[in-house]
């Protein structure tokens, strides 16, 4: 049996932006937690954003989806070659400072479905 992919670590200034993005959501209800061994930010007990290497990854709704896959360099996630995640991106630390309205959209998508 193959052992499992390596999951990317992400960089010291991703650790330093998604912990002041986490600390934001935290204050609001959101939970910090672990997927694919990678940080990562629940509502209730669906992940709505995370890391994953120096990018962070976001579960969307189909508008903010097709929206957010239009920006060069986004893509969706597909933490193993050939899996690609339904409705996740992958946004790279290029786009940084769009991280926080994603993380807006993808927590004010999940919220409403579960209760926080």
């Amino acid at each position: 049996m193959p052992s499992p992919p390596r999951m990317p670590r992400p960089g010291p200034a991703t650790v330093e932006r998604f912990e002041t993005l986490a600390d934001a959501f935290v204050a609001r209800g959101a939970k910090r937690s672990q997927m694919f061994g990678m940080p990562v930010l629940k509502a209730g007990d669906k992940v709505f954003a995370g890391t994953f290497g120096d990018a962070m990854t976001f579960k969307l709704g189909p508008e903010q989806l097709a929206k957010a896959l239009k920006r060069k360099g986004v893509r969706p996630f597909e933490p193993m070659p050939g899996r690609a995640m339904k409705a996740w991106v992958l946004v790279p630390v290029e786009h940084s400072r769009a991280w926080s309205a994603l993380a807006e959209q993808a927590f004010t998508h999940l919220r409403w479905r579960v209760r926080i």
